[in-house]
């Protein structure tokens, strides 16, 4: 389901109340311009019509009244679009405040104002919160999520702001990874990055890490914390020396952001730790990451892309939803940390 039914109903009400407002722009027009002998029963509707709308006298009905009209709906109609607009981006405040003052501009309709109420009432449900949060649809917005490799996925919260640490040395330090490692995916790159997408090998290793301990480490708190967070540089080594799993590193001029663990399981590619750097987040490398693993697959002729998200975070279901995910199992684990509920997402990935 790309979207929770609240917000498609919201934007088919939005759409009427815009088509409404639109209807009586254009027949205000019509009225001005298409003279009485258009037809038998047009003076009297006509007549009227102009005397319901604007109390006035057919032949008292001038241009300067259809200026009032257009004037007076313009508000509605800007407010509509924009409420539109930042919905389709996922811009919950935006969308709210505007849809409250298109409640203020309908005051003087009972449709559009009943219709109005509908949809500030929807934008406040919960499902219309969760698909805010995703963020997922718009360009340059980003939602992380990473997969245990054989428990649960676990996703990565998204920050407001980048978060900056007092020492490189530290980070590297804390994620077990040389200093150097951690510096290099600190580096600012420049306003328009290339961004590249590579295969990782055992050498890689260091980095995979890294960049997987940055993405998971405000989940060291959880219940459960993540078990990314107990694993080592060595055995994400071991994993991709022995083949038994494979990762992708996306750079953005040549510095790691983002990476993608993965191995393929019969006929299905399953992906697992998918991690965004804070600092590289609202950006779209989830999204980028998740079709290259599905390109994978198909060039590899599987069938199925699958992956495990944690069924309470809702962004990172909205966010697999909305390039074609679907749900085929759930199931509860118990660790020793906490139990954890999780959901297994699939794709048909169809013809390659």
């Amino acid at each position: 389901m790309p979207k929770p039914s609240s917000i498609k109903t919201a934007q088919i009400v939005l759409v009427l109340k815009l088509a409404l407002v639109l209807f009586m722009l254009v027949l205000a027009l019509l009225l001005l311009v298409i003279p009485d002998s258009f037809s038998s029963g047009w003076s009297s509707y006509r007549s009227k019509t102009i005397d319901t709308m604007f109390g006035l006298a057919p032949q008292e009905y001038k241009a300067g009244h259809f200026g009032i009209v257009a004037i007076n709906l313009a508000p509605s109609i800007i407010l509509i679009a924009l409420t539109l607009f930042f919905i389709h981006r996922r811009k919950r405040m935006a969308s709210i405040i505007l849809a409250l003052l298109a409640l203020w501009f309908s005051s003087n309709n009972v449709i559009q104002l009943v219709l109005s109420f509908a949809v500030v009432v929807l934008l406040f449900t919960r499902s219309s919160r969760s698909y805010f949060a995703a963020g997922a649809d718009a360009p340059g917005a980003e939602v992380p999520a990473e997969a245990e490799r054989q428990e649960e996925t676990e996703p990565t919260a998204e920050p407001e702001s980048e978060k900056e640490t007092a020492s490189e040395d530290a980070e590297g330090e804390r994620s077990g990874t040389k200093p150097e490692a951690a510096a290099a995916a600190r580096r600012k790159p420049s306003a328009d990055p290339v961004v590249e997408i590579r295969e990782a090998d055992a050498g890689d290793a260091e980095v995979v890490h890294a960049l997987m301990m940055e993405a998971f480490e405000e989940y060291r708190a959880a219940v459960p914390p993540s078990s990314a967070l107990d694993e080592t540089v060595e055995s994400v080594r071991a994993a991709l020396e022995s083949g038994s799993e494979s990762a992708a590193i996306l750079y953005e001029d040549g510095i790691p952001g983002a990476m993608v663990r993965f191995r393929y399981d019969e006929d299905a590619i399953y992906f697992f730790r998918l991690s965004v750097l804070p600092a590289r987040r609202k950006r779209g490398y989830a999204r980028q990451l998740v079709q290259w693993i599905e390109q994978r697959g198909r060039s590899k002729g599987l069938a199925i892309s699958r992956c495990r998200v944690r069924q309470s975070v809702h962004r990172n279901l909205i966010l697999y939803e909305n390039m074609g995910y679907e749900i085929k199992d759930q199931e509860l684990i118990v660790r020793p940390g906490g139990t954890v509920k999780t959901l297994t997402l699939e794709k048909n990935l169809g013809p390659y």
